[in-house]
């Protein structure tokens, strides 16, 4: 600690902000985070989305139009195919 109670870092000079990794102005709940900081979530929703929805569309269309089980896997499928072509396109172009 310095004199007047400021704390110090590693290397001798004084931490500047309130200690928390935010701006002295700032609270750590207003960081807003985005897709772009952290890539892996944003593509495992997109996984995990297209999978349920498609899953649930072949579902809806098994159970309603030609009653057939074989529907709801093969949604699944198809979503999880549509969900990796639409992670490619959005993050494998960087």
């Amino acid at each position: 600690m310095t004199g007047n109670g400021t704390p110090m870092t590693g290397n001798g000079t004084p931490m500047t902000g309130n200690g928390n990794g935010t701006s002295p102005g700032e609270t750590p709940d207003s960081r807003k985070l985005t897709g772009a900081e952290n890539p892996g979530w944003a593509v495992f929703s997109y996984l995990l989305t297209g999978m349920i929805f498609y899953g649930a569309v072949g579902w809806a269309i098994g159970h309603w139009v030609i009653h057939s089980p074989l529907f709801f896997p093969l949604g699944m499928v198809v979503g999880l195919a549509l969900s990796i072509v639409l992670v490619i396109l959005r993050f494998g172009r960087s």
